[in-house]
């Protein structure tokens, strides 16, 4: 039977701490936006900077009833990327230009309603 060390992890260098990282940052949603091999080459990097420029446009990153913007490894359906997904709505959005990016934004996270146009739909 493998029993678990109580010894701590140690490493070669030291580790960078800052208070601010010992809590969760306040929001209202969670935003994970897919950069993974096949979303990155579909421009999800590009995309990223996109969302983010716009939510600091709304004073909404990290703020209460704001945002906290997650990139994230693949989230499948990678053929429908890039993936962005909203929680705790659990909206799946396929976002292919900085254009729908900005609806994204400014649509459900600033204003609350969701773009239906640009969600996922479940194949049956």
């Amino acid at each position: 039977m493998n029993i678990p060390s109580t010894e701590s992890v140690t490493s070669c260098s030291t580790v960078d701490t800052h208070p601010d990282w010992s809590h969760i940052p306040d929001h209202s949603r969670h935003v994970f936006l897919c950069t993974g091999p096949r979303c990155t080459q579909r421009g999800s990097l590009q995309l990223w900077k996109k969302l983010r420029r716009r939510l600091l446009e709304h004073a909404r990153i990290e703020t209460p009833g704001g945002v906290l913007l997650t990139r994230t490894h693949c989230q499948f359906p990678c053929n429908l990327g890039p993936v962005l997904t909203v929680y705790p709505e659990a909206c799946w959005y396929r976002v292919r230009s900085e254009a729908e990016a900005h609806r994204i934004v400014d649509s459900h996270l600033v204003e609350g309603i969701v773009a239906a146009d640009l969600l996922i739909r479940s194949q049956a």
